[in-house]
């Protein structure tokens, strides 16, 4: 195989081979010991407490390698090795287990919707009370958005949608101005509209890495959910197009009850394997956009969970998976048993197509606008609200019945917080 195509193809360490990686990672970390200065939030124990062992604890024992770059975060942070890593460390980025004190001054990815357009019409779809044609927040502005993010530290910023390459134009612009020595940026896509020249173009305005939509095996059954005839083709040619252009690929995957039941799991990671992306994020349906009001127990039951849980951990312990990509199962990791839930700005926010700040993409409430507020006084009202991990389930099931009862009574989504204060520390007790 030629060299320069096998740096489009992600390589996968387990086992023997992670325990070199991992030697060589470690004696990386030497400079942060001896520059106290400039990683004062860096610790050796605390580094081996709060890494490796969730990485056990949490079943992922595989590292991703793609070119000369390392992805081995159970959460989104930088590649390794690269200057938004070291910012990382010296947030107390490694200190995972720190969320919420003064350990770890760090948020580990923002998701920014960057526009309402979408030609798709999927069942899942997040921002559905947003889509239209008009935007609302202009580009100048997403810009000093950026630049507050990096700011605060932010080690990932996402630039989502809608469909973010319909505002392909802007996309550039947003990805040239950012400051590559501070974070990674990632795209959330469905492919739609990626050709060669485009991911050679993001590549060249700064983009680590792009997460495709694909939740199916078979081409029927994506297209159906993505409410677009084509889309699975598109996924996979975006896919090919973006690793070609040295760019990682991984999959956001939403659960669906025809993937799961019908075991399908399994013909979709072999088909992911064959399409060389290097990871798969999985995600449970959330009561929230489309999904509002559906009945969440026919959408994803416990016995769905059980299955998924199995998977996610065959896919990533098994030997004979050992060159399949890395499954990463959400939900598992910010359980009340593992990390809890980091939203908030304890690992990760979101901010939509309107310019709404909310904890989390499947959590529609809004602490303040970035048209009518600063960035930075939102930011803070947000965190103050929420100052440490949640161990109680997932809040956006917790709150669902209060942000619908809120939305029938004429309160536009998201709902202010102010609007469901009361709930909101109900919640938290």
């Amino acid at each position: 195989m030629k060299k320069s195509r096998l740096k489009t193809i992600p390589r996968f360490y387990t086992r023997w081979r992670l325990i070199f990686l991992g030697l060589r990672i470690w004696l990386s970390f030497a400079k942060y010991i001896f520059q106290r200065k400039k990683y004062p939030l860096f610790s050796l124990k605390a580094s081996l407490k709060s890494l490796v062992k969730p990485q056990h604890d949490l079943e992922l024992k595989k590292i991703v390698q793609f070119g000369n770059d390392y992805y081995f975060s159970i959460l989104k942070a930088p590649h390794w090795p690269s200057k938004p890593f070291d910012r990382y460390v010296a947030h107390g980025g490694l200190n995972v287990k720190a969320a919420g004190t003064a350990l770890r001054s760090y948020v580990d990815f923002v998701i920014l919707a960057i526009t309402r357009k979408c030609a798709y019409h999927c069942q899942h779809c997040y921002e559905h009370f947003n889509i239209a044609e008009r935007e609302k927040v202009p580009i100048w502005r997403w810009k000093e958005v950026i630049h507050d993010l990096q700011k605060i530290g932010v080690g990932t910023i996402v630039l989502s949608g809608g469909e973010p390459l319909l505002r392909y134009e802007g996309l550039l612009e947003l990805l040239e101005s950012g400051d590559k020595n501070l974070s990674d940026f990632h795209v959330h896509s469905s492919g739609h509209g990626m050709t060669p020249e485009k991911a050679r173009e993001l590549k060249q305005a700064g983009l680590t890495a792009v997460a495709i939509g694909l939740d199916d095996a078979y081409p029927e059954r994506h297209d159906t959910f993505r409410g677009y005839s084509g889309a699975f083709d598109e996924a996979v040619h975006a896919i090919q197009n973006l690793r070609e252009a040295g760019i990682f690929v991984y999959l956001n995957t939403c659960l669906t009850k025809s993937l799961i039941r019908s075991d399908d799991l399994w013909n979709f990671f072999e088909l992911a394997k064959n399409l060389h992306v290097g990871s798969i994020q999985l995600y449970e349906p959330k009561p929230c956009g489309k999904y509002l009001s559906a009945n969440l127990d026919e959408l994803f039951s416990e016995n769905d969970r059980t299955r998924v849980t199995e998977f996610f951990k065959s896919a990533n312990q098994n030997k004979k998976y050992k060159d399949y990509p890395k499954v990463t199962y959400v939900d598992y990791f910010e359980n009340a048993e593992h990390l809890g839930c980091l939203m908030g700005g304890l690992s990760h926010f979101h901010i939509d197509s309107q310019g709404n700040v909310s904890p989390c993409v499947f959590v529609p409430i809004s602490f303040g606008n970035i048209l009518d507020e600063d960035f930075i006084v939102i930011f803070d009202k947000m965190r103050k609200s929420f100052p440490s991990p949640l161990y109680k389930g997932c809040p956006s099931l917790y709150l669902v019945d209060k942000i619908k009862a809120k939305h029938n009574q004429g309160i536009e989504l998201p709902i202010p917080f102010e609007a469901i204060e009361s709930e909101w520390r109900a919640m938290l007790e």
